[in-house]
Order: structure tokens, then C-alpha cells, then sequence
């Protein structure tokens, strides 16, 4: 067994992610150690300074089990150097706290998805909506770059005479924790679901009485399934449902809430992205064709058809995408449209309602 220590391991792997142009190679490193090695943070400290072998028997119950360990840690380190996603490698991907298993079949959860689930629960920071939030002052007190900036995003200065209630009051339920929908017999349709992070997520923590979520490919709703049942309460369970559609082929009910992370990067793109996205991920979650934006065509089109009066619709986008589907939502008649932004302040979401 290697007398190196713990430290000089996850340097050398470190290097070796690095020099295969890995982005985060320290951060990859570690966790391809502490995985392998059955350790968490704490224990990785504690161990840093000794050898592999210090890890029998308090880890690892005799040298085989070490062995194997030892085994399963090199093939992770070859794999992630061919730039294989770490989430794959592992087999899981941490998405709003919650441990979810993921493959080559879906799409890894990403940390700017949480935008959309803080859209939907009224989670989100006032600077995620910084431009709209403004709307709670009064149009004399806003300067010219401020107003330039709210038709920028596409509201217009009648937006306080749609709906219900002022542009505030609208944003203060996004930030307030009220959430999106305050009946606690609203419904939620997920399209798109692949690894069901979206809608199973919102099924944990937005007490939606009923939730669909919907995929067109079977091995992305198995990889749901599995999901599902691991993650739900058997309440939780009971209200939730997954099914195979083309889109809204099979949906025939009304829902409160249409949610999607739909394939949006157009096709000529797709090539261009990191080997990690590119070769790994399935493409059917990614291509949105030529210009990225049919399922978003068919989500404005075909939402109201699926939508209770007042409903919400919000879409994740891809970065430079806002104003092309906040224009879609608007030519369906969508009210209140709103592009809000990541935790990186990039345009990430589009919401509106009936």
C-alpha cells in the first residue's frame, strides 16, 4: 500500500486534474478522495497527515476493503481526467440540499436551477429582481437610467393596472416566502423533468397538493423514479406523478403552475461546450435546434391550454435568452412577465401568469 500521505495524494491528483484542463481540479480532487475513501470533511482533516493504510481499521475494516478503495479511486481520477462529470462519477448531485442520483441519461442538476425553485417557494434576494423591485418607488423618484433599465427587461409603465394587486405586492411575493401560488390545493406540471430535481424538489418543500412531472425519455423518468422514491416522504409520494409525453402530448388536466428547464442551447452551440456537457450529457436535453428556442415556442403556445385562470409559468433560460422569451410569453398574453436573474446576476428565469 502507498506510504504517501492523505496531503500528497489529493496534491498529485489535484495536478493531474489540472494538467487535463479540469476547471475546479482542487475542488474535484477532494472530492473524488473523500468518496473513495469513505471520508467527510472533518476526517479528511483528521487524516491528512497519515497514510492510507492509517485508515485500517477505524475506515476501512482490513487491507482488501482498502484495496478495493484504492482501486475505485484511481479509475475515478482516469475517468474525471477524461473529463467524465464528477456528478456521474459519483453517481449523485447535490440540487436544494437534497442528494439526487444521476447518470448519463439526464442532465446533472445545476446550481443556477435553483433559481427557478426559489422563484416558485418567494426565496429569491431583491437583487435577483433588483430592476422590477423598483417599481415600489414612484416613477418621480426614479432616474433615467432606472426606467431605462425597467424597459429594458420589457415592463411597461401599466404594468401597476394588470393583474392583481401593485408591481410590489407582486415582487414581494417572490422574496417574502409566500410563494408563487397561496392555496393549499395548487398543482404543479413539470416539463421536461429529466432527473425530476425540479419537480421533486417542489414536491418536498412547496406542500403542493398534486404534482406531474413529464419526460419523454424512458430512461430519464426510470432515473425519476429512482429519485422520486428515494427522496419523498410516502405522503409526498402519494402526490406525485410521472409520465411519458411528447411535451404536452399526454397532459390533459389544469395546473397552477407550469415549470420547465427545457433543452435550450441552439444546435450549432452544443459542440462548442465543455467536453463535461458535451460528450457526457444526453443531447436531447441540451439541443433546442437552430436557434434554441422551440420548446419554448410550444410552452407558450400550448401552456394556457394547461393553465387555471391566474396561472404561473416560469422557464429557465440559457444567459442571453430573456428578452426572446419574455417576448413569447407576451405574444400568448402572458401578464407580468419578469426575467429574473442567478445568484451571478445572469439572466436565468422568465415568469409570467394568465
Amino acid at each position: 500500500m502507498s506510504v504517501k500521505i492523505l496531503r500528497t495524494i489529493l496534491q498529485e491528483t489535484t495536478e493531474k486534474l489540472k494538467t487535463a484542463h479540469v476547471p475546479d481540479p482542487r475542488f474535484d480532487a477532494r472530492a473524488l478522495v473523500m468518496s473513495a475513501f469513505k471520508l467527510d470533511t472533518a476526517h479528511l482533516l483528521l487524516y491528512e497527515d497519515k497514510t492510507l493504510d492509517d485508515l485500517c481499521p477505524q475506515v476501512f475494516p482490513d487491507r482488501r476493503a482498502l484495496e478495493t478503495a484504492v482501486s475505485e479511486f484511481e479509475a475515478n481520477v482516469l475517468k474525471r481526467a477524461k473529463r467524465e462529470p464528477l456528478q456521474q462519477i459519483l453517481g449523485t448531485a447535490g440540487f436544494y440540499g437534497l442528494e439526487f442520483k444521476v447518470t448519463s441519461d439526464v442532465l446533472c442538476p445545476r446550481a443556477d436551477t435553483e433559481t427557478l425553485i426559489d422563484a416558485v417557494l418567494g426565496n429569491l434576494m431583491p437583487d435577483n429582481v433588483r430592476e422590477f423591485y423598483k417599481d415600489k418607488t414612484s416613477d418621480a423618484d426614479k432616474t433615467a437610467d432606472e426606467t431605462s433599465d425597467t424597459d429594458k427587461i420589457g415592463f411597461n409603465s401599466n404594468y401597476k393596472a394588470e393583474g392583481n394587486g401593485t408591481a410590489y405586492d407582486y415582487v414581494d411575493r417572490l422574496i417574502s416566502g409566500k410563494g408563487i401560488v397561496e392555496t393549499e390545493n395548487a398543482s404543479l406540471l413539470d416539463m421536461c423533468t429529466g432527473s425530476g430535481c425540479i419537480a421533486i424538489t417542489l414536491a418536498k418543500f412547496g406542500h403542493f397538493k398534486e404534482v406531474t412531472a413529464v419526460d419523454i425519455s424512458d430512461a430519464a423518468l426510470k432515473i425519476a423514479t429512482y429519485n422520486k422514491d428515494s427522496i419523498l416522504s410516502q405522503d409526498e409520494k402519494e402526490r406525485f406523478r410521472l409520465l411519458k409525453s411528447d411535451m404536452f402530448s399526454e397532459i390533459h388536466g389544469r395546473y397552477d403552475v407550469i415549470a420547465s428547464n427545457p433543452p435550450y442551447i441552439p444546435s450549432k452551440v452544443v459542440d462548442e461546450l465543455e467536453p463535461e456537457v458535451r460528450d457526457y450529457e444526453p443531447r436531447i436535453a441540451l439541443d433546442g435546434t437552430d436557434d434554441g428556442l422551440k420548446f419554448y415556442r410550444i410552452l407558450a403556445s400550448e401552456a394556457p391550454k394547461h393553465l387555471k385562470e391566474g396561472g404561473f409559468v416560469l422557464f429557465e433560460i440559457g444567459y442571453d435568452q430573456g428578452e426572446k422569451v419574455a417576448g413569447l410569453l407576451k405574444e400568448a398574453n402572458f401578464k407580468g412577465v419578469m426575467i429574473i436573474k442567478d445568484y451571478s446576476q445572469n439572466d436565468r428565469v422568465v415568469m409570467g401568469h394568465l
